[in-house]
């Protein structure tokens, strides 16, 4: 079993510290590390509490996925310059 964890540590380690991307695009999929977390941060909760906190942790992994999109985006449109601008 220690073996196991100590695996287990390590993986999350290594593939912890990779671009969002190299896991998942869209931003309502959860990922391995995502449910992994749910479920560690919710052992030996009572099951309504469970999914009271795995529907707060996904809202909040929901909202800063699409910030970050969104200023994804803003830098695009700076950097390609917006066609309104001229257009006045």
């Amino acid at each position: 079993m220690r073996r196991f964890l100590i695996i287990l540590f390590i993986f999350a380690f290594v593939f912890g510290g990779s671009p969002m991307s190299a896991y998942a695009t869209d931003c309502t999929k959860d990922t391995l590390i995502d449910k992994f977390g749910d479920w560690f941060g919710n052992l030996g909760k009572k099951e309504k509490i469970k999914k009271r906190n795995i529907a707060t942790r996904q809202a909040n992994r929901l909202a800063a996925c699409a910030e970050k999109q969104a200023k994804k985006a803003a830098k695009e449109i700076e950097k390609t310059g917006s066609p309104v601008k001229g257009q006045a």
